[in-house]
């Protein structure tokens, strides 16, 4: 077959505004945060040029008397040199508008600051703006952007902080807005449905203006943003190369929304009460709440629920393709993805997944962190701004996992190596793929065995069936990270499915030493007989690293059994003990053709 045709969606440019509210410590009559503020934008100053050279520019909001903006225009961030420059420019500019407000006699914090007068004035978001080139662009962006509201309000949330910590929930700002409401599907950007949007928001929410929904499909005047679609549900983050990570997100589903649109195709209309309901959970609870998944259909029973990491682990694994494309790095999507990975783990907890864990963990390690003046300083300083503090912080606590996490994730970044063309000649000399037999099924993915398994009272064949599907993917057999993003409770159902009977299991008391000792035999033997084993260790938690290198040390078991690892975690035993548990499933092949 001839390649007639060959499209990439190339990003466009795109628009951040960068937020923060200022803090008078000594407010009196006339020298408040919104006289200051009025006072900076009355005189503002020159701020440095970003990739488009043009100065970046100081920004306020009528509704948001307390807290200032500053906006990159539309720049490019299409590889990592052009979001690196961006993000110099950007930090520079946060700086040099931090010393100008200390000059006036305030602080330029980040949102959220308990001690205010009145907190809620200077709560603001970091608006990002994407460019579109026609109205079905705008129709699908705005649609898709909305389908994933919860995830990204629960990864972007910032609560209120002060000198006894963080508050728990998820965003401070969107729980207290009273001028932003959920974003309605478009069926159209036609001037005409348009009005009919309006006039739905009039009738259910006593607004009229589009620019008051999640995302605006025209823009939002603050910023000057006429004819892009802004995106107003990140919270303002604290650094910039955090509002740098979700610029990121934004120019992936502005590629993804391209590529729909050129293909004809649209965004399915997601509920409105759904929609609601997720994002309602999202901003009161963040990161732990269980989002309801729309099932398509009316079902009884109560609704399946997914948490909201494991929505933000999907959603940036469908952004993946568009993110290669963007030359985006392992260290440029750390701050999206690696906290919200490692905090999956059972092993450890205390990872840091946003920068509401980040402000809390800062808290904790020390209680004066938080003080305004130690974060102002951190604003006035540009190489503070840029630094990516959740990867720091989550390296610090657990070096080894997280840097298992960041080659795991390189690998997603790389993707798979291209082909190589072959010319004709070599294409009629290839030999022709042998037929997959007609009752042999296709191979699973990890995700797909557990969604497999999840079906009630499923037989024993039927399961064995499924792992023999699984280890023909290849690679290394893990089911323990995708476990570990199924929820405590629906992890635990699976591996109970997973493990064989008391038969088959097989006790170890201490590392194997190699696949020719008795207790690997044993193993063996009953996986050849029953088609699966379960080789069991239970022992102190720091042995468990032991059990791992023995079993990479060991390789591939004889006879074509593939071993699966299907448990690695650590409990607290009596008397505070932590021991640490390890499960291998050992599944044998059905037929020679299988090994």
């Amino acid at each position: 077959m001839a390649l007639v045709a060959l499209y990439r969606s190339a990003p466009l440019r795109q628009r951040i505004a960068k937020g923060y509210s200022v803090y008078v410590p000594d407010p009196g009559p006339g020298r408040g945060a919104a006289d200051l503020v009025t006072a900076l934008l009355a005189n503002p100053p020159l701020l440095p040029a970003g990739p488009s050279e043009q100065p970046y520019a100081l920004r306020g909001s009528a509704r948001t008397r307390g807290a200032l903006w500053i906006d990159t225009g539309r720049v490019s961030l299409h590889d990592p040199a052009a979001r690196a420059h961006a993000a110099q420019a950007l930090a520079a500019s946060v700086a040099q508008v931090a010393a100008d407000v200390r000059h006036r006699g305030g602080l330029l914090l980040p949102t959220g600051w308990q001690q205010q007068p009145d907190p809620v004035a200077g709560l603001c978001a970091d608006l990002h703006s994407a460019e579109v080139l026609n109205p079905v662009q705008r129709e699908v962006f705005t649609n898709l952007v909305r389908e994933h509201t919860a995830p990204l309000i629960a990864l972007t949330g910032r609560q209120l902080y002060g000198p006894s910590g963080v508050a728990p929930g998820g965003s401070a700002r969107l729980s207290r807005s009273f001028d932003q409401v959920s974003a309605r599907y478009l069926d159209s950007c036609a001037p005409e449905h348009l009005e009919r949007v309006r006039t739905r928001l009039r009738q259910e929410e006593r607004v009229g203006r589009l620019e008051v929904m999640d995302v605006s499909p025209l823009g939002v005047p603050e910023v000057d943003a006429g004819g892009d679609v802004t995106v107003r549900l990140f919270d303002a983050q604290v650094t910039v190369a955090s509002a740098l990570a979700h610029a990121l997100l934004v120019q992936a589903l502005s590629m993804w929304s391209r590529d729909l649109e050129r293909t004809g195709r649209r965004v399915r209309q997601m509920p409105q009460p759904l929609v609601e309901q997720n994002r309602a959970r999202a901003i009161a609870h963040g990161l732990a709440a269980e989002l309801p998944v729309d099932q398509g259909r009316r079902v009884e029973g109560p609704p399946k629920t997914q948490p909201a990491g494991r929505a933000v682990r999907a959603l940036v694994s469908e952004l993946m393709p568009h993110l290669r494309q963007l030359d985006a790095t392992a260290d440029e999507l750390a701050p999206l993805f690696l906290g919200v990975e490692l905090a999956e783990s059972a092993a450890t907890s205390g990872f840091v997944r946003n920068e509401n864990d980040l402000l809390a963990h800062w808290h904790t390690d020390d209680r004066t962190a938080l003080a305004p003046e130690r974060l102002a300083q951190g604003l006035a300083t540009p190489d503070w701004l840029t630094a990516d503090h959740l990867s720091a912080t989550n390296r610090s606590l657990a070096p080894g996992s997280w840097a298992a996490a960041r080659i795991w994730l390189t690998d997603r970044v790389t993707g798979p190596a291209p082909q190589p063309d072959r010319n004709h000649e070599a294409q009629q000399k290839r030999k022709p793929e042998p037929r997959r037999k007609p009752d042999r099924p296709a191979p699973l993915t990890a995700d797909q065995l557990l969604d497999r398994l999840a079906k009630p009272d499923i037989p024993a064949p039927e399961i064995l069936d499924a792992l023999r599907s699984y280890c023909r993917t290849g690679g290394a057999l893990d089911l323990t990270r995708p476990l570990r993003s199924r929820g405590r409770d629906e992890a635990r159902a699976l591996r109970r499915v997973l493990r064989p009977r008391a038969g088959q299991r097989v006790r170890y008391e201490e590392p194997p030493a190699s696949w020719e000792d008795a207790t690997a035999t044993r193993a063996l033997r009953a996986a050849g007989e029953q088609g699966v084993a379960l080789m069991h260790w239970d022992l102190p938690a720091q042995d468990r690293a032991r059990v791992r290198e023995a079993l990479r040390r060991m390789g591939r078991a004889p006879g074509g059994v593939r071993a699966v690892l299907l448990t690695d975690a650590t409990y607290t035993a009596r008397e505070d003990e932590k021991r640490g548990t390890v499960e291998v499933l050992l599944v044998a092949p059905r037929e020679e053709a299988d090994r």
